[in-house]
């Protein structure tokens, strides 16, 4: 199988149990957080999408920058809000991508994240936004559990 097939398939499954999760919380637990500095769930949520789209912009123009990430509180609030706005990043994401050439995947992305981290390939950038995705299921998971509300499990 070749790559862009293999990648975009496992980013619809990956994206496709997130939005599956947004569907089973209940609307009292939408602000649930365990506390501290943690943040509560439509918050993780919004940070999910802000952060994807700070990989569009990097895979359009060639500079990622996640100190430019949207911050929209609405978004922490509503459910609704929130699937619009995956399903937005989702569809810009897949137009973006069936343009995607295989040859420009080795193609270098500008970024500062860390000092000492190179620049990535569009192939490596899309894995960072694949593994940033699964990393905050598993925090999704756990949030659920302590909430303690049914939903769907990541793994």
């Amino acid at each position: 199988m070749d790559f862009k097939k293999q990648f975009f398939e496992d980013w619809v499954w990956t994206r496709g149990l997130t939005l599956k999760f947004v569907e089973t919380i209940p609307e009292d637990k939408f602000n649930f957080s365990p506390g501290g500095n943690f943040g509560h769930l439509g918050k993780q949520l919004r940070h999910i999408g802000a952060v994807q789209e700070c990989y569009l912009v990097g895979f359009e123009t060639g500079k990622i920058d996640f100190s430019k990430k949207i911050k929209d509180v609405s978004l922490e609030k509503s459910k609704i809000q929130l699937v619009k706005y995956f399903t937005k990043l989702d569809n810009r994401f897949e137009n973006w991508f069936k343009t995607l050439d295989i040859k420009d995947l080795d193609r270098v992305i500008n970024w500062k994240v860390w000092e000492d981290l190179p620049n990535p390939t569009i192939s490596q950038a899309l894995y960072y936004m694949l593994e940033h995705e699964i990393f905050h299921q598993g925090i999704l998971q756990l949030y659920a559990e302590l909430a303690g509300f049914e939903t769907i499990r990541f793994f």
